[in-house]
């Protein structure tokens, strides 16, 4: 699975509110997520606090289902339910919102991947689609009232205007009452891919200059992501934006390595010790696969920031991490001391602290 994300805070915005989610929790399970919030927590973003809570609550769960494969689909819907019902009470409490007063709020969108299915846990206006053979299809409806329709005698029509903000009709944190999200299956064929993005995309972006977009398949994920922001806000996009891609989505972890043409073996003695090496390292990375491991900042082989999991550490030449996001930012536009951080790996406890990290480096590179 390629994983990239671009997100950006928007011209007339002083925050970042969007949030996203992407970690492998099994091997055979990855969480991605999209979340598009307003208000905060103790300076944490409504959006940071549920994507949190639910990839927690679906990490639990799923620790508790030995193998998660044992799990059915019920099970599953039952899980997100439970995870968003935990995100929605904990953004109320830390908020301190009432019925009268809605202090903080969010969206949320997660596909849960549990081998090829996909199950699709939707709260709100952020948007999850589909790429298969070339077609982009949008797996989730917009919760959401815009304002700029207005009643004309040819039926609903735009009022031209673009400054109204869409009203959020369900959303994370509102009341006290569990909001249940929809939820959809599908199965994932090979290569498919799932797009994720905020409704600062996708309000000034076209469904066919998206679909264009997300087809080229000769550009690297992460130029995929940083082009599709570009265009929205040249059309004219001020709010927070964000895009999240994830291609060969049935693929958990690294893309699958190629098998080559095998060799015919000579029965030899001395091909032992080598054999029993081949053994040990690929005990060591299905450890790393199978277990928690941890999440890094550092930088590739090109100088652009990179999240990892895992250890910076390699064996006998077989490194012990892997790539989980690449950022549209580069190690020489920072600082000589952020630079050596990077260098010896800088820990960070989730997706989302490494994901508000950079966004803080590269509003300082802008300016």
């Amino acid at each position: 699975m390629e994983v990239a994300v671009t997100t950006d805070v928007g011209s007339a915005q002083r925050h970042n509110e969007d949030g996203w989610c992407a970690d492998q929790l099994h091997r055979n399970v990855t969480l991605l997520a999209i979340a598009d919030g307003f208000g905060r927590c103790n300076g944490t973003p409504a959006s940071t606090i549920v994507l949190e809570t639910v990839r927690e609550s679906v990490r639990r769960q799923l620790q508790r289902a030995t193998p998660p494969r044992s799990l059915t689909g019920t099970d599953v819907r039952s899980l997100l339910i439970d995870a968003f019902s935990q995100a929605g009470d904990r953004l109320l409490r830390l908020s301190g919102g009432t019925p009268d007063h809605v202090a903080a709020a969010s969206s949320c969108t997660v596909v849960l991947v549990v081998s090829t299915q996909a199950f699709i846990a939707h709260i709100g206006d952020s948007r999850a689609y589909l790429l298969r053979r070339g077609e982009l299809v949008q797996l989730t409806t917009d919760e959401a009232i815009v304002p700029d329709l207005v009643v004309s005698r040819g039926g609903m029509q735009r009022s031209g205007g673009r400054g109204a903000r869409p009203l959020l009709t369900r959303a994370l944190g509102l009341d006290d009452e569990s909001v249940v999200p929809k939820i959809t299956h599908y199965t994932l064929h090979a290569h498919d891919a799932l797009v994720f993005c905020t409704d600062g995309v996708y309000r000034a972006l076209s469904f066919s200059d998206l679909e264009q977009v997300v087809r080229c398949r000769d550009q690297r994920a992460e130029w995929v992501t940083d082009r599709i922001v570009a265009l929205a806000r040249s059309a004219g996009s001020v709010d927070n934006a964000t895009v999240l891609l994830a291609r060969d989505a049935s693929e958990h972890g690294a893309p699958p390595v190629v098998p080559r043409e095998p060799s015919r073996p000579r029965p030899h003695l001395a091909n032992a010790p080598l054999a029993l090496l081949i053994g040990a390292i690929a005990f060591i990375i299905s450890l790393m696969w199978t277990a928690d491991t941890k999440l890094y900042l550092a930088t590739d082989g090109a100088g652009r920031v990179t999240l990892y999991s895992g250890s910076p550490a390699t064996v006998f030449g077989v490194p012990l991490h892997i790539a989980r996001t690449t950022f549209a930012i580069t190690d020489g536009s920072l600082p000589v001391s952020v630079r050596e951080e990077l260098h010896q790996g800088m820990t960070v406890l989730s997706p989302a602290s490494a994901a508000r990290i950079v966004s803080q480096w590269q509003a300082k590179a802008r300016h």
